[in-house]
């Protein structure tokens, strides 16, 4: 499980790694306008992914179970992929049938006409569309325990689309040739995942033939449908503020808090990688009705999950202004960005606090809490969003989400643990697992802040700093939280 892991953290290390190279690269080659525009389209695809019914995860789960003969996984894969393609040509072509309306009525922007910004709508729907289908073949690749080869080629993706991109705009700085190459790329390594995907699944080269197996849909209907609502819910929940934004405010500072949630989201690159790791377990060991087995890695998996969210987020707050500076070199964006990213990461360390529970409930093909609580949260959220962003702003948006999300994650892990887990709530669980990890990271972050910065005009130099405090606090952190035998376990790499 431990290579599967180290093999996700590089795959997600890279989406960090892009964020903090081409983001700046972006702005300063298209203009930070056109990086709005950017952001904009993340939210159409943050909605599209809505139309992936929940076939991914479903796909993946599926492929995990041990009980599944190998008959019975081709005939699942090859009836959700049917469906998947119905799927992702839907989403294009709803894209291309409201571009123009979204350009009239939704972006205002100086530099861009409403045509162009609708032509630039149309050219994205090929990417929106099949990253859509590339994730489904992930989440194959994922199920089968073959998260090597899917993590390559997640990084060879990304440096195709978003990493070369750069040399071609330094030469051609327009969002057409940026959209043009990003769904080129997309395109082609979708075609290339679904031949090793088919490669594995048929024992033979790839295959273009498909067809819907009725008692597969059937069969796994229960599941595809909780999870159909809650991507419905999620997307509601984690799109509402951008959009709400993007109406009321300037596509400028739809910008400034998209950078906020670019940053922030570097913590999926954290707990990503272990929920994608432990959940062909979690699946495994459920399927055999071995619980004790699936509590014993909950535990040292949330754990894990704790103290390394609980490292980044502190360090994140309290290096706000050296991080932004090291990130972006640009002043004016530090001075609007700073007040809204230590919030913004808190609600996504509370997000990721969710994954290995999220993970177990998935495991059991359990999505009833998940759409119950994302649907109560809407009634907060909804008119939420709207009187905190006009009275207050993209602040007012980020306080609102922390708000939900410190709710949301204490009343999820009360649930999953009292259905699944039933460990020992406010001392193994919420004392152990989460406050004690809190605490540690930081006061070791704050107390390493305070040290004077002698060389913080130089970003690299602060860059390295940050890197140093970092690493020291999950030193410290992991020392004092972890079991002893566990720190001598994990460096040995055992299982």
């Amino acid at each position: 499980m431990k290579k599967n892991i180290v093999a996700n953290f590089i795959g997600k290390f890279w989406g960090i790694f892009s964020n903090f190279i081409f983001i700046p690269l972006y702005i300063k080659y298209l203009g930070f306008e056109s990086y709005s525009i950017i952001s904009f389209i993340l939210i159409i695809a943050g909605i599209i992914a809505i139309l992936d019914s929940g076939l991914t995860a479903t796909l993946s789960r599926e492929f995990a179970r041990n009980d599944n003969k190998e008959e019975d996984r081709i005939k699942i894969y090859k009836t959700l992929e049917s469906v998947y393609i119905i799927v992702v040509l839907l989403s294009i072509v709803g894209i291309v049938l409201f571009s123009d309306i979204i350009a009239d009525n939704w972006i205002k922007v100086k530099s861009y006409t409403p045509s162009q910004v609708s032509g630039f709508l149309k050219i994205i729907s090929i990417d929106v569309g099949f990253q859509l289908l590339l994730r489904f073949y992930m989440g194959g690749l994922f199920g089968l325990q073959k998260q090597v080869m899917a993590n390559v080629y997640q990084m060879l993706w990304g440096m195709l689309r978003n990493g070369l991109v750069i040399g071609v705009i330094i030469y051609y700085p327009d969002l057409n040739t940026f959209f043009i190459w990003q769904s080129a790329a997309t395109l082609i390594f979708t075609f290339l995942m679904k031949a090793s995907l088919d490669k594995i699944v048929y024992k033979r080269k790839i295959n273009f033939l498909f067809s819907i197996d009725k008692n597969v849909l059937k069969n796994v209907s229960h599941f595809a449908g909780g999870m159909l609502l809650i991507a419905i819910v999620a997307a509601f929940n984690t799109q509402m503020d951008k959009i709400v934004i993007s109406k009321l405010l300037s596509l400028e500072s739809l910008g400034y808090y998209t950078l906020a949630v670019s940053l922030s989201q570097g913590m999926l690159a954290i707990a990503g990688p272990i929920a994608t790791a432990v959940l062909p377990n979690f699946t495994a060991y459920y399927s055999l009705k071995k619980i004790t087995e699936a509590k014993d890695l909950y535990n040292k998996y949330a754990l894990y999950v704790s103290i390394l969210i609980f490292t980044f987020l502190s360090n994140i707050i309290f290096f706000t202004k050296p991080l932004l500076w090291a990130w972006t070199g640009n002043l004016e964006i530090v001075n609007h960005v700073y007040i809204i990213l230590p919030i913004v990461a808190s609600a996504y360390g509370f997000v990721m606090l969710q994954v290995i529970p999220g993970q177990v409930a998935i495991a059991n093909g359990y999505t009833k809490l998940n759409n119950v609580l994302g649907i109560l949260s809407i009634f907060i959220t909804f008119p939420g969003y709207y009187f905190s962003i006009k009275y207050y702003q993209a602040y007012g948006a980020a306080v609102v989400f922390l708000f939900v999300q410190i709710i949301s994650t204490f009343i999820y892990i009360y649930f999953i643990n009292r259905k699944f887990i039933k460990e020992n709530l406010l001392n193994k669980i919420f004392f152990k697992q989460i406050f004690i990890p809190f605490i540690i990271a930081f006061l070791v972050s704050f107390m390493l802040s305070r040290i004077p910065q002698i060389f913080s005009e130089s970003r690299i130099i602060s860059f390295i700093w940050i890197g140093i405090a970092t690493f020291l606090t999950l030193m410290v952190t992991s020392v004092i939280v972890l079991p002893r035998e566990e720190i001598k376990r994990f460096f040995k790499f055992k299982n």
